[in-house]
C-alpha cells in the first residue's frame, strides 16, 4: 500500500488511508527535512542544522541517529539510506504533496495545485529554517491562487468569486492584482460601481500608506469603466463582391450570442460572415474586432484584441490568463462584433469569447467544432 506524505497543512503520513505514527515533532522535523529535499543526499550537518539551529546541542547527533531508525522502523517500506556524509529518503516525489504541488504548477494546473494546500506549511514546527520555508512557500502559494482565479474569471465564474476575493482584499489591501481581480468579478456581475468604490479606496490607501499611486494595469482598468473609448475599432476587411449565400444562412446567423460557419474549403465560409457582419456593423457601436486565426497562437490575439481596444501596452499583465480576463472585462459593457475566420479548433476560440452575450461572436471553420456548440451554446451554420 503507498504511503503518502502531507506538509502543506499539519504535516502527516498515510499508509493508504490510515495515519502512520512517526514519533513528536523533532522526529517529525527530521522526517520533514529529508521530504522537502526528496531523493536527494542531505548531510548530516544541514539536518542538525534545520532541525535544532545553528548551535545544535552536544546531543543531537547521537538523537539523529536514533530518530533515523525510528522513522525506517514507521515507514516500513520507504528507505532512509545512509550515504556519504548524509541521508537521503527514497520516494516517488509525486507521492510528496510539496514537490506535487510545485509540478502542478509548473503545468499550469494551478487549481488542482491549490487544492492540495490543507493550511499553513509545516504547521506546528518550529525553527528558523522552517519559518523561513513557510514564508517561501507562502509566496508560491499565493501566486498559484492568484493565477488560478485568473483562469476562473476567464471562465466566467464573476459572481462566485466576490465573497471569496473581498476576504482576500481584507487579508491584502495592498496587492494590486488581486485588486484588479475582485474588480473585474464585479464588473462581470454588473457591480460596476463597486468596482469604482474599491479602486478609490485603494487608491487613497496606497497613497497614505505608500506614497503610490494605482499601477498602468489597475489605472487602465479604472479607466475602462469611467471613459468611453477614444476609438471604437473597425476591423472588418471590405464586404465581398460576389457573395451568393441563401437568405436561411444569414437568417441563421441572426440567432443567439455566438455563431459557427462551418464547411469544407471553398464554401463561401468567410464571404457569409463578412456580408452578414457588413449587413449588421450598425447593430454594434462600439466596434468590430476581425483576426484570421490560420496558424495563430489565441494568447497573442488577445493581446492585439486588448490593444485595439485602447490600452497601453504598459496596462497588458503578462500572464495569459489575466490578459483574457482583461480583454473580457473591457468588452463587459460593449455591443461588439467579433469575427474569428478560419478557426483550427474549439480550444483555439475559446480565450477569445467575451465574458458578456452583449457582443456577438461569428466563428467560421473547416472543422464542426463540437466544443463550441455543446459547451458555449454557439449556433452551428453548416455549408
Amino acid at each position: 500500500m503507498t504511503h503518502t506524505f502531507h506538509v502543506l497543512g499539519t504535516p502527516e503520513v498515510r499508509r493508504g488511508t490510515a495515519v502512520v505514527e512517526v514519533g513528536h515533532a523533532r522526529q517529525l522535523s527530521v522526517l520533514a527535512v529529508l521530504l522537502v529535499d526528496v531523493n536527494q543526499v542531505v548531510s548530516v550537518d544541514k539536518l542538525l542544522s534545520r532541525v535544532w539551529g545553528d548551535a545544535p546541542p552536544r546531543q543531537a547527533k547521537a538523537a539523529l541517529y536514533s530518530y533515523m531508525s525510528r522513522l525506517r522502523t514507521a515507514l516500513d517500506g520507504i528507505p532512509i539510506v545512509r550515504r556519504s556524509g548524509g541521508y537521503v529518503l527514497e520516494a516517488d516525489p509525486e507521492t510528496v504533496d510539496l514537490h506535487r504541488f510545485r509540478a502542478l504548477v509548473a503545468d499550469g494546473n494551478h487549481g488542482e495545485a491549490v487544492a492540495l494546500v490543507r493550511g499553513e506549511p509545516f504547521e506546528g514546527l518550529h525553527g528558523a529554517w522552517f519559518d523561513g520555508l513557510r514564508e517561501t512557500l507562502a509566496g508560491e502559494i499565493t501566486a498559484a491562487e492568484l493565477d488560478h482565479t485568473d483562469a476562473r474569471l476567464a471562465a466566467g465564474e464573476h459572481r462566485t468569486l466576490i465573497a471569496e476575493l473581498t476576504a482576500r482584499t481584507t487579508e491584502r489591501p495592498l496587492d494590486e492584482r488581486l485588486a484588479a481581480q475582485l474588480m473585474r468579478a464585479l464588473i462581470g456581475a454588473d457591480q460596476r460601481q463597486e468596482a469604482l468604490a474599491h479602486y478609490s479606496q485603494l487608491r487613497h490607501r496606497l497613497a497614505d500608506e505608500l506614497g503610490l499611486d494605482p499601477g498602468p494595469a489597475l489605472r487602465d482598468l479604472h479607466a475602462s469603466l469611467t471613459q468611453r473609448p477614444q476609438w471604437s475599432p473597425r476591423q472588418l476587411p471590405p464586404p465581398p463582391s460576389d457573395f451568393t449565400g441563401t437568405e436561411a444562412q444569414l437568417a441563421a446567423l441572426d440567432e443567439g450570442p455566438i455563431v459557427t460557419i462551418t464547411g469544407p474549403a471553398g464554401t463561401g465560409k468567410t464571404r457569409l460572415a463578412l456580408h452578414w457582419a457588413h449587413a449588421h456593423a450598425a447593430d454594434y457601436p462600439d466596434g468590430q474586432l476581425f483576426v484570421d486565426l490560420n496558424g495563430s497562437d489565441p494568447s497573442d490575439v488577445v493581446r492585439e484584441f486588448i490593444t485595439a481596444l485602447g490600452t497601453a501596452p504598459d496596462g497588458i499583465p503578462p500572464e495569459p490568463h489575466a490578459q483574457t480576463a482583461l480583454y473580457r472585462t473591457l468588452l463587459a459593457n460593449r455591443r461588439m462584433l467579433i469575427v474569428l475566420d478560419n478557426a483550427a479548433d474549439t480550444a483555439q476560440v475559446v480565450p477569445l469569447l467575451p465574458g458578456t452575450p452583449r457582443c456577438r461572436v461569428v466563428v467560421t471553420s473547416r472543422e464542426r467544432l463540437p466544443g463550441l456548440v455543446t459547451a458555449h451554446g454557439a449556433r452551428p451554420v453548416v455549408l
